[in-house]
């Protein structure tokens, strides 16, 4: 049996991806549907999905941008601890990492919501935790926007 660890590649950056995307559909600042890049890469902006209809023109026209501003994509929130790391101190999430489980809890507040991940399933220890922030975080927004 291997005990070898996934890597940065193929069906892990795949689901690294799609949990952004899950994201940015919940998160307050973005609601709105991206896809995966048509490449996958540890750096890749996820890409914007066109509007069916928008303010400025027909339902086939794309949307202008006013003053020359680039649209802006969300962060890699399970690729970088630099966006990883402010969403969890945005939301108040406690991590806890039981290094003789070999596992990582994210929760908030009291851990009522605890999600847990096993550094196994991840490249590294580093990987596993982002994971489980992400998906504490979407947890967290759905609960939010079910209660509205």
């Amino acid at each position: 049996m291997s005990t070898a660890r996934p890597q940065w590649e193929g069906q892990y950056l795949e689901q690294a991806i799609e949990d952004e995307i899950r994201l940015a559909k919940v998160h307050p600042k973005w609601r709105r549907t991206f896809k995966a890049p048509a490449i996958l890469t540890l750096d890749a902006p996820l890409q914007q999905v066109q509007r069916a209809f928008n303010h400025f023109g027909s339902a086939h026209a794309p949307r202008q941008i006013l003053g020359g501003a680039m649209p802006q994509v969300p962060p890699h929130w399970r690729r970088s601890w630099n966006a990883a790391g402010p969403l969890s101190t945005e939301l108040g999430l406690s991590v806890r990492h039981d290094l003789e489980e070999g596992t990582v809890s994210v929760g908030v507040g009291s851990g009522r919501r605890n999600v847990c991940e096993s550094y196994a399933d991840h490249p590294t220890p580093d990987a596993a935790a982002m994971a489980a922030i992400v998906r504490a975080a979407i947890q967290l927004y759905t609960e939010m926007r079910e209660q509205c």
